[in-house]
């Protein structure tokens, strides 16, 4: 009965496509993440060209999932894209205040900086593909 209620609140279902490249995103970027500490699944050729490149990429693959997974919930609850960039400017500014100003939690690291700043804005460009193509109107009567 509960999830009734939550479905007929939707404002937006996604169309097949959406829902299928926020799974495979999501794939990806738990790929990269886990790539951390399993050797079999790393992308070699990414190795080649960035040798540190798994000792920054969870802090983009945190980003990314995190802002993605809220924006595309939200979307289809009619999230505006006014508060999709409120929620991006708070995840990038949270990662500016950890990988830069908080030692205690974190060694300070420029580069993890970056990457997260990368997973935020290329969560954006996802986030604005599905809310302008990606999404379909529900019919339910209010």
């Amino acid at each position: 009965m509960e999830l009734d209620k939550i479905i007929k609140s939707l404002k937006f279902f996604p169309k097949i496509w959406t829902a299928l490249s926020f799974l495979l995103l999501l794939l990806i970027n738990l790929t990269l993440f886990f790539g951390r500490n399993f050797e079999n699944i790393r992308i070699g050729s990414l190795l080649k060209i960035m040798p540190d490149f798994y000792n920054h990429i969870s802090n983009f693959s945190l980003c990314f999932i995190i802002y993605i997974t809220i924006g595309y919930v939200g979307v289809m609850f009619g999230m505006t894209f006014k508060h999709l960039i409120l929620i991006g400017a708070f995840i990038l500014f949270l990662t500016l205040i950890i990988e830069l100003l908080i030692p205690f939690l974190n060694t300070p690291d420029k580069t993890d900086a970056v990457f997260g700043i990368l997973g935020v804005f290329l969560g954006f460009g996802f986030l604005y593909v599905i809310k302008n193509y990606g999404l379909k109107k529900t019919n339910y009567k209010k």
